[in-house]
């Protein structure tokens, strides 16, 4: 295989948006492409996707990416902010909507099957403490009101692993993923028997279970036409979003730590114990322990990236052109303290009387204590937190790092655009055989700068 003209494509699925780039072997962002998601609202509280609109949106995604490659694309792979549950005939058609993981119909209107899960459990088997929200509560509330459609399913997934079906005709499920489905004992890595019998779900109707970063399969004829690739591009199975991320920006061992700031602030710590993880109530991912590294510990801030984008768009800057530099240049304007305004980005936005650069450093400092009293939670449990690689659009402030550092009192380092698609591109050259691992893969990547 020719090095200097193969290409990888590294998609990450996020909330608000689909975000791709194209790599060379040695690891240059030879292109970056984007989409924005399309969620439904069909009623107060339900958000949804609809598949064949999401297919799409990453095809087109992909045709960009394939159009600037100055060479065959030899592999593609997916992180995604998981968690959106799909049930589809035997055939890949789909049977109703992507059901979003931010969707509440299940909280809203408990399952009665629900009442026989509980936090400990699903926390101990699945690594993630959520009953009411993500596929669990969803496949229950399925189950309960809409019964011959659930009975009629050929397979239940999520809209990752319909993806990948459709790209390949392949079935299967990386378990990092698959962490957000909650029907895998994640300890084992095989499904977990009991939640299937709860559920009324047979085994052959779900997803075989796979490790990241293996090889699927080539694209479809029809997926080629449909992207623009080839048909000897290989699909190789990727992650959760934020341990792609992480492995973009080389955090891989104990004691380092990645603040991914997209729709949720989310900090990601490698740690070689995974009850150690559980016990001080981070969520678990699988990353590097197949292989004898580290699991992966996560703490999130939800949801308030949202929060932020109304106060720019609504109170900072609006009717700009460039809502965000001016955010940028305001915040840099304004002394520490924001004059003494404090935002607190947890709780529903609403106008405040402020100037706009006091604003403006008021949210950028409220998003930096929030992530600061997680930090101080996870310093009391023995994690290191002194230093961080930050990621996502925030880490391209000319400021906002700064003020994460100067509030946290932790040294911060911006990580990159676009990480967690760069750590799926490098899961699919890790698929394909170009490198052995992530550490050849950043070995690889740095020795070409």
């Amino acid at each position: 295989m020719n090095e200097i003209a193969t290409c990888l494509i590294g998609l990450d699925l996020g909330t608000s948006a689909i975000k791709g780039v194209l790599i060379s072997v040695q690891g240059d962002v030879l292109a970056e492409a984007g989409a924005p998601t399309a969620l439904l609202a069909p009623r107060e509280g339900w958000v949804e996707a609809d598949p064949e609109g999401h297919y799409r949106r990453v095809c087109s995604v992909l045709r960009e990416l394939a159009a600037a490659a100055p060479g065959e694309v030899a592999a593609v792979a997916m992180a995604a902010a998981s968690g959106n549950t799909l049930l589809t005939d035997d055939e890949g058609r789909p049977l109703c909507d992507i059901i979003n993981w931010m969707d509440h119909r299940a909280e809203e209107e408990p399952p009665e099957s629900l009442g026989e899960f509980t936090v400990e459990e699903v926390t101990r088997v699945t690594g993630w403490p959520c009953i009411t929200i993500f596929p669990l509560a969803h496949l229950a509330w399925l189950r309960e009101n809409h019964p011959q459609l659930y009975q009629n399913a050929g397979r239940f997934g999520m809209d990752t692993d319909w993806l990948l079906y459709r790209l390949t005709g392949q079935r299967a499920m990386d378990r990092s993923t698959a962490t957000t489905f909650h029907l895998q004992e994640q300890a084992t890595g095989a499904y977990y028997a009991p939640f299937l019998r709860r559920l009324g779900i047979p085994l052959e109707k779900l997803p075989p279970l796979v490790g990241s970063g293996v090889s699927i399969g080539p694209l479809t004829a029809q997926a080629a036409s449909d992207t623009d690739l080839s048909s000897r591009t290989m699909a190789v199975t990727g992650c959760f979003d934020h341990p792609a991320a992480a492995r973009a920006v080389g955090i891989l061992d104990p004691d380092q730590l990645m603040l991914s700031c997209g729709t949720s602030w989310v900090g990601f710590t490698p740690c070689p114990d995974r009850e150690r993880i559980l016990e001080a109530e981070l969520l678990c991912d699988p990353f590097l322990s197949a292989d004898g590294g580290p699991w992966g510990g996560i703490f999130s801030v939800p949801y308030i990236g949202r929060t932020i984008d109304w106060y720019i768009e609504n109170v900072i800057a609006p009717g700009e052109d460039d809502p965000i530099r001016v955010f940028n240049d305001s915040a840099a304007e304004a002394a520490p303290g924001a004059g003494g305004l404090e935002i607190d980005l947890r709780e529903p936005p609403q106008a405040v009387r402020a100037d706009r650069k006091n604003m403006s450093r008021a949210v950028m400092e409220g998003s930096a204590r929030l992530l600061g009293e997680k930090m101080s939670a996870l310093t009391a449990r023995g994690f290191a937190c002194e230093q961080a690689v930050m990621v996502g659009g925030p880490a391209n402030s000319p400021i906002w790092p700064r003020i994460v550092e100067e509030v946290t009192g932790v040294r911060v380092t911006a990580g990159g655009r676009s990480a967690g698609a760069r750590g799926a591109a490098m899961l699919a050259g890790i698929g394909i055989g170009l490198y052995l691992n992530e550490r050849e893969a950043l070995a690889a990547w740095n020795s070409a700068r």
